[in-house]
């Protein structure tokens, strides 16, 4: 389920540079959209790809990162 919901937010993201990409600011009447700053959009790509998101291997196995103080 964890996989799903990283498979998810991996897509979002992956739509949300694209849409960046193709226009980061438009302006209808008073009505201003500003997309997300794209290197937002790249470091959370670069996070999720990191933490195993997207990876279509289906052996079962999960990773564990233990972050230690030294």
């Amino acid at each position: 389920m964890a996989d799903d919901i990283q498979k998810a937010r991996l897509d979002a993201y992956v739509a949300a540079e694209i849409k960046a990409l193709n226009s980061q600011e438009y302006q209808d009447g008073n009505v201003k959209n500003r997309r997300a700053d794209l290197g937002d959009i790249s470091s959370g790509i670069n996070k999720l790809l990191a933490s195993g998101a997207g990876n279509t291997s289906s052996c079962g196995r999960s990773k564990r990162v233990i972050l230690r103080d030294t």
